[in-house]
């Protein structure tokens, strides 16, 4: 948290506007629920709607009279008392009389219409999926919520804790929506604490994450793609048509835009688009902008975004269903029924380049997979192998000796030794090592994506440490490197380089590009 510039941005016309636009403290909640929900599309939240004024009075409207009128809120607080909420709570609609005015009971309880239910009790993944509007409505009821505004882009939120220096709770992996909804809980208890420490109010922590953090940011993003490994197969909906019909129109055409996707999605990579009823064909062909990002609080939870598309001429499903090749993949044959993030292979993909050939397409402009070459690493069974096998050699092929680098390394932190198991590069200090240029932590396996969050968190925590210009992540797939801006951020969204080992090795460019970077000399001159 860099004081002078939060009391310089707390004293600048658009931070006094924005710690405004958050004051808890509204005579209409409607009214600041709306204000806060336009403004926020400039964050990366979805566009306000013609109708969003009236989806967010009849949020209100029904969740207000449900929760408050029907006694469903707690008497105080806590964790548990939270965990038996989202238990228990359910939205029923209230019956209203012949003016629209809803019924009350004689001892002044709503009436509700008989099992007419918007949201059961064990309707947790809808309970997880509503907490935008929800944490909304809880923010300006209670002091300890917070409001989560970007429920299908938790990576930016993530981005700007780190850049503040908020260390979040570790995002639960279960198929329990309950434990999502409960990380909201732990969620606001990380963020309560820092807003303690540093003295913050309700609204002025709001507009320190969500607006003053993109300050701390330097846009430094590197806007060339890597090469694609992997093609995915997505499906748009009626709600999406418009946009995919805009493509290449301007001033609407080649937005970028947000996709369920699989968790294994890297940057780069392929993604095809399929219309779903009542259009039922391939539509366009795009490029991944991000790694597949994981969000607790999105019914869809793993998403992406994607730049760069392409239209196509139709490829109906008729059109896959009659193709030799396309009618016995598995997808095909459950009549595309759960198409988000199904993963196609390099000979589905040709298969598809092939029939939009013969459609009358343009292929010469499409993506071509990554053709990796066969480099020999032997066996990579465990995370000793990614780093005696892969990493290296790759160093040493940029100078570097076994002696420029320690590993498991006791690091001084606080009245603590803390262990650095992987790769610490020159590191310096007179009673502790307390300074490093860079840091390299290496995993087996970090496709699936909250596993690639770990890694990174868990290296940004060690480069935080040592005060590093750069830190590298890998697998036996890839190596990711960040480099810290100004401020000693790393934007987990925008790596300074990420590529294949098989690229490495293959490519001269490749390999002269990551020289110029984190080559032997280059390091230790910082």
């Amino acid at each position: 948290m860099n004081k002078q510039l939060w009391k310089m941005y707390k004293q600048s016309p658009d931070g006094k506007a924005c710690i405004d636009l958050f004051n808890p403290e509204v005579e209409n909640i409607s009214d600041g629920a709306f204000a806060i929900w336009k403004y926020s599309s400039k964050w990366g939240a979805d566009p306000v709607k013609d109708n969003f004024r009236e989806e967010i009075d009849r949020f209100l409207w029904l969740w207000g009279t449900n929760l408050s009128q029907r006694g469903l809120i707690p008497d105080k607080w806590d964790r548990e008392s939270f965990r038996i909420f989202v238990k228990e709570y359910d939205i029923l609609r209230p019956k209203c009389d012949n003016k629209g005015e809803i019924e009350y009971t004689n001892d002044n309880q709503v009436v509700l219409e008989e099992g007419s239910y918007v949201l059961k009790k064990e309707q947790y993944r809808e309970k997880a999926a509503s907490i935008s509007f929800f944490s909304l409505l809880l923010y300006y009821s209670f002091k300890f919520f917070k409001p989560i505004l970007l429920p299908k882009r938790f990576d930016v939120i993530q981005r700007n804790c780190s850049a503040l220096g908020i260390s979040l709770p570790t995002i639960p992996r279960s198929n329990d929506y309950k434990e999502y909804l409960d990380y909201y809980f732990d969620l606001c208890e990380s963020l309560n604490t820092f807003q303690q420490e540093n003295e913050l109010t309700d609204a002025e922590l709001c507009a320190c994450i969500y607006d003053f953090a993109n300050l701390l940011i330097e846009e430094s993003k590197d806007t060339t793609l890597p090469k694609p490994t992997n093609v995915w197969l997505t499906g748009a909906g009626v709600g999406d048509f418009a946009f995919l019909d805009s493509l290449g129109i301007a001033p609407q055409g080649n937005k970028r835009a947000i996709w369920a996707c699989n968790e294994r999605t890297r940057r780069g990579d392929i993604v095809v688009v399929y219309c779903t009823s009542p259009r039922s064909y391939i539509h366009s062909i795009w490029r991944s902008d991000s790694g597949g990002f994981f969000n607790p609080f999105d019914y869809y939870h793993c998403r992406t975004t994607v730049r760069d598309g392409i239209k196509v001429p139709p490829l109906s499903f008729k059109d896959l269903k009659e193709d030799s090749h396309m009618s016995q993949i598995p997808i095909v044959r459950r009549n595309l029924q759960g198409i988000n993030g199904i993963e196609l292979t390099s000979e589905n993909y040709a298969a598809l380049l092939r029939m939009i050939r013969e459609k009358g397409g343009d292929t010469t402009q499409l993506p071509r997979l990554f053709e990796g070459v066969n480099v020999d690493f032997g066996e990579i069974n465990l995370e000793k192998d990614v780093e005696e096998n892969i990493l290296i050699p790759t160093l040493k092929k940029l100078g570097y000796s076994n002696s420029d680098w320690t590993r498991q390394l006791l690091l001084k932190a606080g009245r603590k030794e803390k262990a650095i198991p992987d790769f610490v590069f020159f590191p310096r200090g007179k009673k502790h090592f307390e300074t490093a240029p860079m840091i390299i932590e290496a995993k087996l396996d970090m496709a699936p994506v909250q596993e690639l969050q770990k890694a990174f968190e868990q290296g940004w925590s060690y480069a935080k440490l040592l005060r590093s210009t750069f830190m590298g992540i890998c697998d036996k797939e890839r190596l990711v490197l960040y480099k810290a801006d100004s401020n000693g951020f790393f934007d987990r969204n925008n790596p300074i380089f990420e590529n294949h080992w098989a690229a490495i090795f293959a490519d001269s460019n490749i390999g002269a590009q990551l020289a110029k970077l984190i080559g032997r000399e280059v390091i230790k001159g910082i």
